[in-house]
């Protein structure tokens, strides 16, 4: 595949956009930043380094022949896939890992160590050392950490987890595995008969029919009322509304949330008053360099086409 004709819809800085330029010099690029694709620059495009939206548009431009996204899935594109033959779709893998595991991990400690609690006595300067009867602090060595998933980033997540000293089980569609720092590993379809034994749920699961709304009403009510929920993966992953019901309940002590079935999170939902909900705006796999990254991962694929 010869390729000469790049768009890059990232956000880039000056030195991201010389280093580009620099090795692929034979390229000629586009960068279009925060600007939203004309039908001018996808016309023109024979690659595309970011993504597209909506990704359905991408048919009416046959002479895109390759487009590189920074998402770590790819189910937005499926469709897209399907009508288009001859239309590479990829992306990165491994460069966020670290960054959506800390994240995962950063939530946690928030809701453990009561640290949204710290943050509002701060902007009032007032020295509270007292317990939050919302997130009262707590430790998580020696916990149960119930893992659903097994990809990179949960295969990543598991060892800072047994560094903490937590023990971990893992959900998967296969029971079976093979993972050292992994006490044992079950089945997606035991959730509802072993939830009840995690003192946190971390989410990583990948946007399927099989995985639409799973944490459910029946699933959070089978939940410790002192266990936590971190949901990193999919948004559609969990019935929201009756998350909410069990947060209102305190059937559960907290939920921090990275990903959310309708984003940005709409302002009328009750997760943004809930005391006991942690709403991260989806930027869990966003670090200081990732952009870099991509743009040289991006680079080193490139090469191998010539």
């Amino acid at each position: 595949m010869t390729l000469s004709r790049l768009l890059v819809t990232l956000t880039t800085t000056d030195e991201d956009r010389r280093y580009l330029r620099e090795r692929l010099p034979e390229v000629a690029v586009r960068f279009l930043g925060a600007a939203k694709p004309s039908p001018d620059d996808l016309n023109w495009a024979e690659a595309v380094l970011g993504n597209v939206k909506p990704p359905a548009c991408l048919t009416e431009y046959p002479r895109i022949r390759w487009l590189h996204s920074p998402n770590v899935g790819l189910e937005a594109y499926d469709s897209v896939r399907a009508q288009c033959r001859d239309l590479e779709i990829t992306n990165t893998k491994g460069i966020v890992d670290d960054a959506v595991a800390e994240h995962a991990l950063a939530l946690l400690l928030a809701m453990t160590r009561s640290v949204p609690v710290l943050l509002s006595a701060q902007a009032q300067h007032r020295w509270d050392p007292a317990d939050s009867e919302v997130f009262p602090r707590t430790t998580i060595a020696g916990k149960t950490a119930h893992v659903l998933g097994y990809g990179a980033i949960a295969r990543n997540l598991i060892g800072k987890l047994e560094a903490f000293g937590m023990r971990v089980s893992v959900y998967r569609r296969r029971v079976h595995g093979n993972d050292d720092r992994v006490n044992r590993f079950l089945a997606l379809s035991q959730l509802e008969h072993t939830i009840a034994e995690a003192d946190v749920v971390f989410v990583l699961l990948p946007e399927l029919k099989e995985t639409a709304g799973l944490i459910n009403g029946r699933i959070l009510q089978a939940m410790r009322e002192t266990a936590y929920l971190v949901n990193v993966g999919r948004g559609s992953t969990i019935d929201e509304r009756a998350l909410t019901t069990a947060l209102e309940r305190r059937s559960l002590r907290g939920a921090a949330l990275d990903v959310f079935t309708s984003e940005p999170l709409p302002g009328a939902s009750p997760l943004w008053h809930l005391p006991n909900a942690l709403i991260s705006p989806h930027v869990a796999s966003r670090f200081d360099r990732l952009v870099r990254r991509q743009i040289e991962s991006f680079v080193e694929r490139w090469k191998q086409l010539e």
